[in-house]
């Protein structure tokens, strides 16, 4: 891929990322800016040992994706994810060594 191409396709995920917690949140994404913080700007709306809440599907997000260096990083706490514009940057970083499975989460062609 040409550089051009490159950076085309990483504004590509991260506004497929965008939306993808738009979704989960059930706000617009207009709302949200890469300093928007889980936990903080963003609430779950419930808390149940049996059903997902908005930061479970997050996680479930987050790890879906991630190869085992990138796992291993979450697992010692290396990396973190608390805001709009890390998970961004993780589907980005994410998509090097696993592209079918971020296009497959973030709904992209």
């Amino acid at each position: 891929m040409s550089g051009e191409s490159v950076i085309k396709m990483q504004q590509k995920i991260r506004e497929g990322a965008i939306v993808r917690i738009s979704e989960i949140f059930n706000i617009s994404s207009s709302l949200l800016r890469r300093d928007t913080k889980f936990g903080e700007d963003l609430k779950s709306t419930f808390v149940s040992d049996f059903q997902h809440n908005e930061f479970d599907k997050i996680s479930h997000d987050i790890h879906d994706v991630a190869d085992r260096k990138i796992t291993d990083e979450l697992n010692k706490a290396v990396l973190t994810i608390q805001t709009v514009g890390n998970y961004c940057d993780h589907m980005v970083r994410c998509y090097d060594t696993r592209p079918s499975d971020v296009k497959k989460l973030l709904k992209l062609t």
